[in-house]
């Protein structure tokens, strides 16, 4: 009789306080743990008692796990690779209403969109900008975001860059105004860069739309590469084409020169309804790595700002809770 009372009461009771004490043991370190001090987030978050309370009894650290696979698994349908990624929070109940502290994205050996190869990726949010977004079915951010991204590429991944299917799409079919010659539809054949010192240098064949290989002709152009703002700009250009005078090309070189930038408008990135402003710090060529530094600023747009506010009873202005 005794031994049925035991396993009836007393061995479920012991089960529920192990729990407890692994509860304790496990979590309750990361409400006392110190952390580095953070700017004040510029909207309402839970207070310092339910954040401890989250905490303590694990609530926090497994919705920022769970928020963290579900990251991961969106992340993959645009990047492949080697990814890491951290998602950084005031509580899970914040989380819940579409708050974090921080988000940090890390790629080592990453392709962006079937196209673009980096051998190292980071991507992160700076700390005096936290994530505010709704939590709706189409998701936007309530709040201006800042963040900073680091990027290196190899001579190897520029080329393979070029010469894969995307790369080769966006090469064929070019409609440029080369004077004297006028609106030409052109294709880049078997592009090849190479990176000397602080110079890239580009050579491939240059033929009419849809005309046999034979026909192309060499081109190699050379230049150093700028950061303006938004735009990458090659200056000091060095044009060489195969049959034509130096003087000859002046102009088409400066032609070049000139709108390149247009060309590589890191602004022209869309992400829907938000608009996406991009200002390049840094972008060097050291040991024949192409190493790219910029602040990424995202905002909604008003339009659809007002509209989900106006839908949820709040004001423009008011976005706090």
């Amino acid at each position: 009789m005794r031994a049925e009372l035991l396993n009836r009461w007393t061995l479920p009771r012991l089960g529920y306080i192990g729990l407890l004490f692994f509860c304790l043991v496990y979590f309750l370190p990361m409400g006392f743990a110190e952390s580095k001090p953070m700017p004040y987030p510029p909207f309402k978050t839970a207070n310092g008692f339910t954040r401890f309370t989250q905490t303590m009894t694990g609530f926090t650290p497994l919705s920022g796990w769970m928020a963290n696979c579900i990251l991961q698994r969106e992340l993959k349908k645009q990047v492949s690779g080697k990814l890491q990624s951290h998602l950084s929070l005031y509580s899970g109940s914040d989380l819940l209403r579409g708050k974090a502290r921080r988000i940090e994205i890390r790629g080592h050996q990453v392709v962006l969109n079937g196209l673009i190869p980096l051998s190292e990726f980071q991507l992160e949010t700076r700390e005096d900008s936290p994530l505010f977004v709704s939590n709706d079915r189409r998701p936007i951010l309530l709040k201006p975001l800042d963040l900073s991204l680091t990027a290196r590429m190899t001579e190897a991944d520029v080329n393979a860059m070029l010469n894969n299917r995307k790369g080769q799409t966006l090469l064929n079919n070019l409609v440029v105004v080369i004077p004297p010659f006028g609106k030409q539809a052109l294709d880049v054949l078997n592009p090849k860069v190479n990176f000397e010192g602080d110079r890239i240098t580009l050579v491939s064949l240059v033929n009419k739309h849809n005309q046999p290989v034979e026909k192309g002709l060499p081109v190699q152009i050379s230049g150093q590469l700028s950061a303006e703002n938004s735009r990458l700009n090659l200056k000091n250009m060095d044009l060489q084409v195969s049959g034509f005078e130096l003087d000859e090309l002046k102009e088409v070189s400066q032609l070049i020169e000139n709108y390149f930038g247009e060309i590589v408008n890191l602004n022209h990135i869309k992400v829907e309804r938000h608009t996406i402003k991009v200002q390049v710090e840094q972008t060097d060529i050291v040991d024949k790595q192409l190493q790219f530094k910029a602040n990424i600023h995202v905002e909604p747009q008003r339009k659809y700002l007002e509209k989900y506010l106006s839908a949820h009873g709040k004001k423009a202005n008011s976005t706090k809770n």
